[in-house]
């Protein structure tokens, strides 16, 4: 769906993303970007989350040329059941908590910005400091966490099975 000439490709919509920050006093400069800034930042946590080790498979078992047809992770299949299956319509939906992880990933990877901690942690930097003024060492193992949202992390949890440190 075309979205102020950048597509959006994501687990919610503009105006989900735009209702339930509405009143969150982090996200106000976010709320001021254009559809299509926030276009950017949605897809990109949608594709974090798609980056998870999840529980479960798609649930579109459709292949075309060997390839499953689902874009996303979501809707899934966990221990046989259909998560958030609406019997009249005979369709899944994407989870309400995975639209608001999305949302909370997407608020974060805005606040955290290009460079600064996150990216000297992806490069694998142990130690960082600045003569007189700051030094710092990260702990091993957090640059590996795909989320940078703790919040986003937290409600995945349930579809990755994994526990909160």
């Amino acid at each position: 769906m075309p979205v102020s000439g950048s597509p959006l490709n994501a687990y919610t919509t503009l105006a989900e993303a735009k209702a339930y920050l509405a009143s969150d006093s982090r996200a106000t400069a976010f709320l001021l970007l254009t559809d299509a800034q926030m276009s950017v930042y949605l897809n990109r946590a949608t594709l974090a989350i798609d980056s998870q080790k999840l529980r479960g498979t798609k649930y579109d078992t459709s292949f075309t040329d060997g390839l499953p047809t689902q874009a996303h992770e979501f809707p899934r299949i966990i221990n046989g059941t259909i998560l958030n299956y609406h019997e009249e319509q005979g369709l899944a939906f994407v989870p309400a908590d995975v639209q608001t992880a999305c949302i909370e990933e997407a608020l974060e990877l805005y606040r955290a910005g290009t460079g600064g901690r996150k990216l000297l942690q992806e490069q694998g930097v142990t130690q960082f400091s600045l003569p007189g003024m700051v030094s710092e060492s990260f702990e091993a193992g957090l640059s590996n966490r795909t989320l940078f949202s703790a919040t986003a992390r937290q409600i995945m949890r349930r579809y990755t099975g994994a526990r909160m440190r």
